[in-house]
């Protein structure tokens, strides 16, 4: 069963008129559509954070850090969505990004039919991520 996806939010495109430094055309009219959705679980006294990495965006270590820290959304430990409904899997990471095998804490979160709350992470948010790993990727070359 996936237990996340990433929902239709609104069907509209930001444009702005005036340039910031560093930005293109592209950042100046940019489609807003899809929300990335997380589902937060309460468990042991740490917050376990579950989302799908099949549709859009598969986190690496740096967006991992950025979601778990104070400026992203706050969390203990990720866990990621991999597979199909047919073979599900999944990857485990603590709050520093550094993936780890599943525990017990972690099936146990999984098998929770209902998150204690849903978070919607904007695009803007997202794309925040997805060039974090780009950096890190790059550094690391």
């Amino acid at each position: 069963m996936i237990l996340l996806q990433f929902k239709p939010c609104y069907n509209r495109t930001i444009k702005r008129n005036e340039k910031r430094p560093g930005e293109t055309q592209h950042d100046l009219e940019r489609p807003v559509t899809e929300m990335m959705l997380v589902r937060s679980y309460l468990m042991e006294d740490k917050e376990v954070m579950m989302l799908d990495g099949t549709t859009g965006f598969m986190p690496g270590a740096a967006a991992i850090r950025l979601l778990t820290s104070r400026q992203g959304v706050g969390a203990d430990r990720i866990l990621v969505f991999t597979g199909t409904q047919e073979i599900p899997s999944f990857k485990a990471f603590t709050k520093e990004g550094v993936q780890e095998e599943l525990t017990a804490a972690d099936y146990l979160v999984l098998s929770r039919s209902q998150a204690n709350y849903e978070i919607r992470l904007t695009d803007y948010f997202v794309r925040c991520m997805r060039e974090a790993d780009e950096l890190n990727e790059s550094a690391a070359c």
